[in-house]
């Protein structure tokens, strides 16, 4: 196993300037806004891959002069990295777009700035592609915001996303896999042409899912390696803490289409997600598109659920009413414990 020291260690030599190549193998796209502390630990975790033909491209979003001087600073004495600034702020899905454009590799990964790549990442997930691949992915450990990395959690996200199932090599059924939200974008190599082509939905705080999903639709193929070869950070300011753009994602996700074999597993991708939706938008009082959601094929409607029964009540009631109504539910059900399926937080 890789202390974590390892992974913030560079590699001797890696500041040589024969080290830069104009069209390096892989394009560590590291998107950044705010968060100073985290984006040294991935910026030194990415120098310090044992591939050395990769570029490390910070992708500033934010106002902060301290993370321009030391990305600066970085540049300067590696010649593998390179710092770049939006003209104005662009926000997470416009900043990665805005990272893909800028990517000079043939391979890319997009990782959050709080999150760290172990040194063998690049050069292992390399060795299991082919010709044909578009996506290469692996297991990732999970760390909290100090760093500290869970093994039992690690293992239980695995089982959680289904990658335990996994062989290693070519994924059979690349749509089934996606479906299963099972191809982490941290712990992800990906075709930097497709990337570029398909591009990232800027409304999204976690728009991974939609772009394998429409490349799953075009047949692409993914390759799976089950080392744990990067390390994902939970925290409260992570860009999903406070809940996925629910109400979004599904009208992107909803026209993509899959074959029978794979409907079952959308559809219990969906369903959830589309109760979700609906609880955002009616507890921001936007009843009129929760109504719009409510009339998906993938919504669950079942009268023995307390909260959709609440849901489909909510809708029925004089506008405004209803909203007031959910929410006293939602509130009365949470103090017992449980509402959509979760934990009351």
């Amino acid at each position: 196993m890789v202390e974590l020291t390892d992974a913030w260690s560079v590699t001797e030599g890696s500041t040589n300037a024969s080290l830069k190549s104009m069209t390096p193998v892989v394009t560590i796209c590291i998107p950044t806004h705010f968060r100073l502390n985290y984006l040294k630990e991935a910026v030194l975790a990415a120098q310090a891959q044992t591939l050395q033909d990769i570029e490390v491209l910070i992708s500033d979003d934010g106002h902060s002069e301290e993370i321009k001087q030391w990305s600066e600073s970085s540049a300067s004495g590696d010649p593998r990295v390179r710092y770049r600034k939006n003209e104005k702020k662009l926000g997470m899905g416009g900043n990665w777009n805005a990272c893909i454009a800028a990517a000079r590799g043939k391979w890319l990964v997009i990782q959050g700035d709080d999150d760290r790549l172990l040194p063998t990442f690049c050069e292992r997930l390399l060795k299991i592609a082919s010709s044909e691949s578009a996506v290469l992915f692996s297991n990732h450990y999970v760390i909290d915001a100090n760093g500290v990395r869970s093994e039992e959690e690690s293992l239980e996200w695995t089982a959680r996303y289904h990658r335990d199932r996994l062989p290693a090599g070519e994924v059979k059924d690349a749509a089934r896999c996606v479906w299963s939200n099972s191809v982490p974008m941290t712990a992800s190599l990906i075709r930097a042409d497709a990337a570029k082509r398909l591009g990232i939905k800027t409304d999204l705080n976690s728009p991974e899912i939609e772009l394998f999903a429409r490349l799953a639709a075009e047949g692409a193929r993914f390759d799976h390696e089950p080392a744990y070869l990067a390390e994902f950070r939970s925290h409260g300011q992570s860009a999903s803490a406070g809940g996925l753009f629910s109400e979004r994602l599904v009208q992107y996700l909803e026209p993509i289409a899959v074959s029978d074999a794979v409907e079952g597993t959308k559809r219990a991708f969906m369903e959830p997600l589309l109760r979700d939706a609906v609880d955002r938008l009616l507890r921001s009082g936007e009843q009129q598109r929760a109504v719009e959601l409510m009339r998906s094929r993938y919504y669950p409607h079942s009268f023995k659920d307390p909260a959709l029964l609440a849901q489909a009540l909510a809708v029925r009631a004089p506008f405004g009413l209803g909203t007031h109504a959910y929410l006293l539910a939602r509130r009365l059900h949470e103090v017992r414990g449980k509402w959509l399926g979760r934990q009351s937080t």
